[in-house]
């Protein structure tokens, strides 16, 4: 698809269109956000009793060696008392997560089309993620889970932009390249587990084609694949991560790991295929793949990236999913939750694409384009409208605008100023707090407990200097 006629044109508007219908309510949330119990006040108590960076030291030695994650969890709002930086911190990640979908696309479509497809590619990927997330606020709202995986996501998007720019120049010693490629492979590696395993699997791909391309490997992809394997080293072999896997009875279980995993998988890719915007969004992606990899004026062969066989791409890509979705059965026996499906979901569709391009490569000499160009117009038109319903009723969608339009989103809001209020003005020891009335599902994860023993009452408690802080039961308060 180029932007040169009026139908794409068209297309391009309808996808950038709707990316921002994805858009405004999501900046809108914003504005009603909240710290959370989950986690936020816990790692804001351990920085104000110990210091930032003794903190540091305290989860790597006693609970997870995610060093890049840490260091951003223990720097969040809570620590110096900005409720605000809870409402600034997703707009600012949805910009980052918007401009590295922009410039990946840049990268990916570099001089063959112009800014208009450019821009519309990137939307098309923008909402093919974004509507069908499955955790919402652990990806965007949730500073804990943002630090995990949403800033992660939107900094393996820069990553891959930047591999793709340092390729172009013959992928040879370019410092400024190098250094930057290096920063985002330590930090997404320190981010998570899951994020390590997505990087190590690009690092993998590229030194394999170089392998098979070039019979050696390169000192660049020497240095970056170093790196990878050193901030994997200081991830993997962290104190805490012993304690963290060791709590759990049902880890480490090989057999149940791979039955489990490979069963899911199945179910997975049926649902990414026919119940989101995937196939009408690859429908209109071919045409743009066809021209990608078509005749080269300046009689350069393909990116080295793009001269792999198909059949190593799809290997590696099945196996790279796969390997995603068993670190949960791994790690604690059972399916992966929300925040890490919206990870294998980036991955995924990022993967599906590639390996649609490959397809094209191999291909594109065996197939006449005369015979289906006529048809292309009403099939793009098509395929746009389709993806547009699929990401309308997805899960996302009608979620966000639920909750912004209904006013639940808005109490929600007032509801927590009230309880800050109410912390504030209580002098004693003990504090009962009444249930909220509204939980926006888009922007909330998960409240304190009425055992005030609970870890999430036990941090609330400490934030707020109180002996402890209960949340009434709801059978108890009914009755008065």
């Amino acid at each position: 698809m180029t932007t040169s006629t009026p139908w794409p044109r068209f297309v391009a508007f309808l996808l950038i269109g709707f990316a921002i219908v994805l858009i405004v309510p999501l900046v809108v949330l914003a504005s009603y956000n909240h710290p959370s119990p989950a986690d936020d006040y816990c790692f804001a108590n351990t920085v104000l009793q110990y210091g930032f960076w003794q903190a540091q030291r305290f989860y790597y030695d006693g609970w997870t060696g995610r060093f890049f994650h840490n260091f951003l969890v223990h720097a969040n709002p809570l620590v110096i008392g900005w409720y605000g930086g809870y409402k600034v911190y997703p707009v600012v990640l949805l910009a980052i997560i918007l401009l590295s979908f922009y410039v990946f696309a840049n990268q990916w479509l570099y001089k063959t089309f112009g800014a208009g497809t450019r821009l519309a590619f990137a939307a098309g990927l923008f909402i093919g993620f974004m509507s069908t997330m499955a955790g919402l606020p652990e990806f965007l709202y949730w500073y804990t889970g943002m630090a995990s995986y949403g800033l992660s996501s939107g900094l393996f998007m820069l990553l891959l932009a930047t591999l793709l720019g340092h390729q172009r120049r013959g992928f040879g010693l370019f410092p400024g390249y190098l250094l930057a490629e290096c920063l985002l492979i330590a930090a997404i590696v320190g981010a998570s587990e899951m994020t390590m395993v997505t990087v190590m699997s690009l690092l993998g791909i590229i030194a394999l084609g170089q392998l098979i391309q070039e019979r050696r490997l390169t000192v660049p992809t020497l240095l970056l694949v170093s790196v990878g394997l050193i901030s994997c080293y200081f991830l993997m072999s962290a104190p805490g991560n012993a304690i963290r896997m060791g709590g759990n009875p049902n880890s480490s279980n090989i057999p149940l790991t791979l039955v489990s995993s490979l069963r899911y998988s199945v179910g997975y890719v049926a649902h990414q295929v026919f119940l989101t915007p995937l196939l009408p969004l690859s429908i209109l992606y071919v045409p743009i793949a066809w021209q990608l990899v078509g005749p080269r004026s300046s009689g350069r062969p393909l990116p080295a990236y793009l001269r792999l066989h198909p059949l190593l791409g799809l290997l590696h890509g099945a196996a790279t999913i796969v390997a995603l979705i068993s670190l949960h059965f791994y790690g604690v026996g059972i399916p992966p939750i929300a925040r890490l499906i919206n990870l294998i979901n980036l991955v995924f569709w990022l993967v599906w694409g590639y390996n649609l391009t490959l397809w094209v490569v191999a291909l594109r000499t065996r197939v006449q384009s005369d015979r289906w160009q006529a048809y292309a117009r009403p099939v793009a038109v098509l395929a746009v409208v389709w993806a547009i319903v699929m990401a309308s009723i997805g899960p996302v969608v009608p979620m966000i605008y639920g909750d912004w339009l209904s006013g639940r989103a808005a109490e929600y809001d007032k509801a927590m100023q009230q309880r800050y209020q109410q912390l504030a003005a209580q002098s004693g020891a003990a504090s009962e707090i009444a249930p909220l009335q509204n939980y926006p599902a888009s922007l909330f994860l998960e409240d304190i407990k009425t055992d005030p023993k609970h870890l999430w009452n036990r941090c609330w408690a400490d934030y707020f200097h109180k002996k402890t802080i209960t949340l009434q039961n709801v059978s108890s308060q009914s009755a008065r």
